[in-house]
């Protein structure tokens, strides 16, 4: 989780940096009142991850779990096709093997749930086709 923190915090810090310095991002930070009713306690009591807000750094958070999808799926073939099993694929497959373990309540919050906390249709549409362009680039 500490990867993908740091990884998601500097990214996105970046990118608003860049977008601030050409005058296309006026993004503030305001504290406002948090209003919870019944289906967020429930939640909450349950320890289930709320991704209902339109956030965006969570295109970041999604991008990055399916590209570690899709790279372990990858992985995987590779591993199966080839006839030697080379140990440095194998450590890198179970180290993305471990960070999709780790990504499964985003992939739930994507795909799977249909409350009120599951993420944005929007947010997973173009995270997908973010991680779709990266996984080319790194094909080609």
């Amino acid at each position: 989780m500490w990867v993908l923190k740091r990884l998601t915090s500097y990214l996105y810090g970046t990118t608003d940096t860049i977008l601030k310095l050409l005058g296309f991002s006026n993004l503030s930070f305001a504290i406002t009142a948090k209003v919870t009713d019944e289906d967020i306690g429930k939640r909450y009591e349950q320890e289930v991850m709320e991704f209902g807000s339109s956030f965006p750094m969570f295109t970041i958070i999604a991008t990055m779990a399916m590209l570690n999808l899709i790279c372990l799926f990858g992985g995987l073939k590779r591993l199966l096709i080839a006839d030697e099993v080379r140990k440095d694929l194998l450590a890198q497959f179970v180290l993305c093997g471990l960070v999709v373990g780790i990504s499964v309540p985003i992939y739930r919050a994507m795909f799977f749930r249909k409350d009120k906390g599951s993420m944005n249709p929007s947010t997973t549409f173009v995270s997908l086709c973010l991680a779709s362009v990266a996984s080319l680039v790194l094909i080609i």
